[in-house]
């Protein structure tokens, strides 16, 4: 059975009796259950059309129109009377309700045009904006890979058992990490496994000396890509190493879990 919302646009037609066909009886079905949107709505356009018989343009009456006033006043005889209303007035309010049914459905037409425009802009819009944002990482990702001073980093999968949960080490690809210490750090790896939904993998700069410091959380996308452009807080002439460990979601400001990759600085 259709929805009110898809019946909506008939209200004023069923109203005016013009309504036929498979429309006229899932309408008259919501009518028949007392449907809280119908019933008010098709009230609604009953009144309306009531009204719209009283909205005619008025004229100055012609002077056959005035003598068959006067007769019709003064008692006609039963063989002489006859409908005195004007063909024009009655032309005038029909053509006035069609017009009116029509425009309420020419505007309900627009209306439902604009919002799906409007919902298609917003959708390019936010991938326009998007794809901006990746041209971005990309060029940054190149002006570091192409500055001097740039030093790298083959992060392996490390040594020992993985945490439960964790991916297999023995299955995880070398991740490439490549840092400039004026324009920043470039993380990228191809078919990498992506954690657990409530899961993150997170970059660690591991200094000489000290606790390690977060360089940033990061997913592979759908074809297990990863191309991370950040800029750590940690000092590069302290860096002894680069490590990736899988954390809860969010990141965590130490690392809760053995790391997976690890990547001496060169």
């Amino acid at each position: 059975m259709s929805d009110c919302e898809s019946l909506k646009e008939h209200y004023e037609s069923y109203a005016l009796g013009a309504l036929e066909g498979e429309e006229r009886t899932e309408l008259e079905a919501h009518l028949a259950r007392r449907c809280p949107t119908c019933t008010p709505e098709v009230e609604r356009a009953r009144w309306l059309v009531a009204q719209l018989a009283h909205l005619a343009p008025q004229a100055e009456p012609s002077a056959a129109l005035r003598e068959k006033v006067m007769e019709a006043v003064s008692g006609p005889k039963p063989d002489e009377r006859r409908a005195w209303i004007p063909v024009w007035a009655w032309a005038g309010a029909a053509a006035l309700v069609l017009f009116t049914v029509y425009s309420l459905w020419e505007a309900r037409r627009l209306e439902r045009e604009l919002s799906e425009l409007q919902r298609q802009t917003q959708t390019e819009r936010r991938q326009n904006q998007a794809l901006q944002a990746d041209r971005q990482v990309y060029r940054n990702a190149l002006a570091i890979l192409s500055a001097p001073g740039t030093r790298e980093a083959n992060l392996k999968a490390s040594a020992g058992s993985p945490d439960s949960g964790s991916p297999d080490s023995g299955s995880l690809p070398e991740v490439r990490a490549y840092w400039n210490a004026q324009l920043g750090l470039v993380l990228a790896g191809q078919r990498m496994p992506a954690p657990p939904a409530d899961r993150t993998f997170q970059l660690w700069v591991v200094p000489k000396k000290g606790n390690p410091i977060s360089a940033g959380i990061f997913r592979p996308d759908a074809r297990g890509t990863v191309l991370l452009v950040t800029v750590p807080e940690a000092q590069i002439a302290q860096t002894a190493a680069l490590a990736i460990s899988e954390e809860p979601a969010g990141g965590r400001p130490q690392p809760t879990t053995k790391p997976l990759w690890v990547g001496p600085l060169s």
